[in-house]
């Protein structure tokens, strides 16, 4: 071919009410980078995030070839742009590539089937299989989809003149090497390839090195395939983050993703640490990293996190606790106990943690996950993200076979906020997730869901703490509380009953025995409209957890009180004792009523508050391991006067987010899932003869308000 060869390459995102992936797209950016370094002056790179932006572009000028990503969340996206750009052109060569691909061959033939659009997919590692491609076109000539009749190494398809016969002809070059020395990509960042997405809108994104050692059943990268760790030079990651820190700080940007699966694992990634510090200390940037935590490292992951500080905060991918249930899903070499020495150490100094569980795994009962709940709970991690296990092309969850050794049983949901209306076609990215098995029924599934939602309403973020703590030193352990409280939810507010009965609904209302009744049903007008006014079709557990803090805090508070004392109360206690159980109970619920007042509540007052408490509360939480009872710490006095306030800080922020997203409920579910540090949000406390406010927790750091501000 005599003329340049036009490649778009597209990473799209829905989006019509968020960004849903908001990251700068370097996946396709390692991708045109590598295409111009082989063919130079041949082709024309252009990149892609934004939907309407590529539909524009495809519809004036088509392009040669077309490759899109292929993910759990943009999946039909891309299809249906890919289905656009065959309507315009049909000589157009559509490629996908990504990890929503089946392993198995047979699998893969009829994915590749079920796609009459997409004429090649990549397989594994993008960068040389989009070569192939490109290089085939090149050296063609005549009619383009002629090079779709034989097999491209790297790459699987059916020839285009067998598609409408009862059985199409399925191609499959050879499987390609991994690329072992990253450096053979150029760095798009280094190239100038993405500077168009520091827009303000993305969150800049960095891959030092390719590669898992682990095996898990659940995760794409669980192949024997991506086992060895293949790395970036030193030298190029570091150039990459003076770069972006440079760019990042004169746009006020402030977060970083990390793209590596085990990040603190190894023993490049302390330099990687040592260049972001750097950074911080020059450009302000990055305030926050995000990134999923090495495992079997413990010295090296605390010395990354000591070395980072409040920059970064260690993520436990502990999945499930119990043994068996690990084994199952091959990962019985990662040491539950080399997270839990982290976190430790971590929570010692003051530092906040995650932790995060999937339901249902195989093997995993009601009982086994309760116990596991506990067993991180009791590890004082600062929060707990339990997550519904997605079954995901690629990985052994899709097997028939695994599925039937455990029984399992799938629905179809939604991928939260992932659907859109592009050129005027409704499009929507659903996935399949697990809700029973053999040793979990489908009722335990629900039981455990709203349990995660008390998970992350009312321990993370720590609202209500000092419940927790004042349970503790009668030795009730955090999940059976909340368990506890959920099975006696009747005894609640009806406010509260029915917050939990309207999330158990949509949680069973989200669910759709098939892809195309869950279609069917919401590209009908009314129903499209819940999903674009957000009453349906976002994140559950955010929207929850937004209405339980907002609308039923004092009714929680009231709850907790009861339950609280009706657990102690079990131990057959004196009556003087219950008495002075019920005066301390009641004095920490009004605490907490007071500490938590106008939390995220734009018509609230927000002038100080003043009380009378006859306990030192503020020291008692400081002691955040001590046992003794908060009688040790009553006043010698009768009573101290506290003022809770808000600081000009903390008022400013909460300016800013309603300003930028809005009050009702579906902005504050949106509102919570970008507050990493909720106690940030708290009144402030201090004795009326003190002159300084503090901070109820340690830890409260002001990464949130920074952020706020700055986004």
């Amino acid at each position: 071919m005599g003329k340049k060869l036009k490649v778009y390459l597209c990473d799209l995102t829905y989006d019509t009410i968020i960004l849903v992936s908001d990251t700068i797209p370097i996946n396709i950016g390692f991708i045109g980078s590598y295409l111009n370094k082989q063919f130079g002056d041949s082709v024309q790179i252009e990149l892609f995030k934004y939907p309407n932006e590529a539909i524009s572009e495809i519809i004036k000028n088509p392009p040669d070839i077309l490759a899109l990503s292929n993910y759990s969340w943009n999946s039909n996206l891309s299809e249906y742009v890919a289905s656009m750009a065959k309507q315009i052109n049909p000589k157009t060569i559509t490629v996908q590539g990504g990890t929503n691909f089946p392993h198995e061959v047979h699998l893969q033939k009829k994915f590749l089937i079920s796609r009459p659009d997409t004429d090649v997919y990549t397989i594994l590692e993008g960068e040389k299989s989009c070569a192939n491609i490109v290089e085939k076109l090149l050296k063609s000539s005549g009619d383009p989809l002629s090079i779709l009749k034989s097999p491209i190494d790297g790459c699987a398809l059916i020839e285009p003149e067998s598609r409408k016969s009862k059985d199409p002809i399925f191609l499959r070059g050879k499987i390609l090497d991994r690329i072992k020395d990253l450096d053979e990509i150029p760095s798009p960042y280094l190239n100038g390839m993405l500077d168009e997405f520091f827009d303000g809108k993305l969150t800049p994104f960095i891959e030092t090195n390719r590669g898992c050692p682990f095996t898990c059943s659940f995760c794409h990268t669980g192949s024997n395939y991506f086992h060895k760790l293949n790395k970036f030079s030193e030298d190029r990651v570091k150039k990459e983050i003076e770069f972006i820190g440079k760019k990042s700080g004169e746009l006020g940007i402030t977060n970083l993703h990390m793209a590596d699966v085990n990040f603190g694992m190894y023993p490049q990634d302390r330099k990687t640490c040592e260049f972001l510090v750097e950074s911080k200390l020059k450009n302000n940037w990055p305030l926050e990293i995000m990134a999923t935590t090495g495992k079997n490292s413990k010295k090296r992951v605390i010395e990354i996190t000591n070395l980072l500080g409040d920059m970064f905060s260690i993520n436990m991918s502990m999945q499930s606790m119990d043994d068996e249930v690990l084994k199952n899903i091959k990962r019985e070499n990662i040491k539950l106990d080399h997270m839990l020495e982290v976190n430790k150490h971590l929570r010692e100094s003051g530092r906040s943690t995650k932790a995060e569980l999937i339901l249902p795994l195989p093997g995993e009962s009601k009982k086994t996950f309760i116990d596991g709940l506990n067993n991180i709970l009791n590890s004082n991690a600062s929060s707990v993200t339990i997550y519904t296990l997605m079954m995901l092309n690629g990985t052994e969850f899709k097997n028939p076979d695994f599925r039937k050794k455990y029984s399992y049983e799938g629905k179809f949901r939604i991928v939260p906020l992932n659907f859109g209306e592009y050129n005027g076609e409704r499009i929507f990215d659903f996935e399949e997730v697990g809700i029973s098995t053999k040793d979990m029924s489908f009722n335990d599934y629900l039981f455990l869901r709203a349990l995660a939602l008390l998970v992350e309403s009312l321990h993370n973020g720590r609202p209500f703490y000092e419940f927790f703590k004042y349970a503790k030193s009668f030795d009730i352990q955090q999940a059976t509380l909340l368990k506890n409280m959920y099975d006696n939810i009747a005894q609640s507010s009806l406010k509260i009953q029915s917050i939990m009965a309207d999330f158990i609904s949509e949680t069973k209302g989200e669910l759709w025995d098939s892809e195309e009744l869950l279609v069917s049903y919401y590209k009908k007008d009314e129903n499209y409209k819940k999903l674009k006014d957000g009453k349906v079709g976002g994140n559950l557990i955010y929207k929850y957890k937004s209405k339980n803090l907002v609308e039923a805090g004092n009714d929680w508070i009231d709850f907790f009180e009861i339950q609280v004392f009706r657990m102690i109360e079990k131990n057959n206690l004196e009556n003087i004792l219950l008495n002075k159980i019920k005066t301390e109970l009641s004095e920490i619920s009004r605490f907490c009523k007071l500490k938590l007042n106008g939390l995220l509540n734009q018509k609230s007052n927000t002038d100080p508050i003043t009380n009378q408490f006859r306990y030192n509360l503020l020291e008692w939480i400081d002691n955040e391991e001590s046992m003794l009872n908060l009688d040790a710490f009553k006043f010698e006095n009768d009573s101290k006067e506290m003022i809770f306030e808000f600081t000009p800080d903390q008022l400013a922020v909460r300016k800013d987010i309603f300003k930028r997203y809005g009050t009702d409920i579906n902005a504050l579910s949106k509102i919570v899932t970008r507050i990493s540090n909720l106690e940030g949000q708290f009144r402030k406390i201090r004795y009326k003869e003190d002159n300084y406010l503090r901070d109820i927790y340690k830890e409260v750091g002001d990464n949130f308000t920074k952020y706020a501000l700055s986004n």
